[in-house]
Parts: structure tokens; C-alpha cells; sequence
């Protein structure tokens, strides 16, 4: 099923999209402290906008457990 999200829904998104560099070269974000600030940020997302936040998020993976 795929899930479109409101307008609001994807201002918040694209917000939190746009801070979430600035979050992880600040707190060394693993991927589930990622999933957990976008999700405070804009609560559940739908599938596709996760590929958005890992494509923001791989080059700046930078934790050697992965």
C-alpha cells in the first residue's frame, strides 16, 4: 500500500530532512537514532521517504560498528 503524505506532513518532512546533516555530524547519529528524530519530527513515514532520509544519510555514516 502506499501511503501519501499531506502537505503539512511533507513540510515537516522536507524540515527535518533539511536538519537532519546538521543532527548526525552533531551526535555521531547511528540509523536508529535517525529513525527516531525523523519520526519525532513528522511521526510515521510512509516507505519512499525513508529512501530519502538514508540517501542524506549514507555519506555521512560514519560509525565503524557498520
Amino acid at each position: 500500500m502506499h501511503i501519501k503524505m499531506t502537505q503539512t506532513q511533507l513540510d515537516l518532512f522536507n524540515s527535518a530532512l533539511e536538519s537532519l546533516t546538521q543532527f548526525v555530524m552533531e551526535t555521531d547519529a547511528d540509523w536508529g537514532m535517525v529513525y527516531d528524530f525523523m519520526e519525532a519530527q513528522c511521526g510515521e513515514l510512509p516507505d519512499y521517504a525513508w529512501d530519502k532520509v538514508g540517501e542524506v544519510y549514507e555519506p555521512l555514516m560514519n560509525d565503524s560498528r557498520y
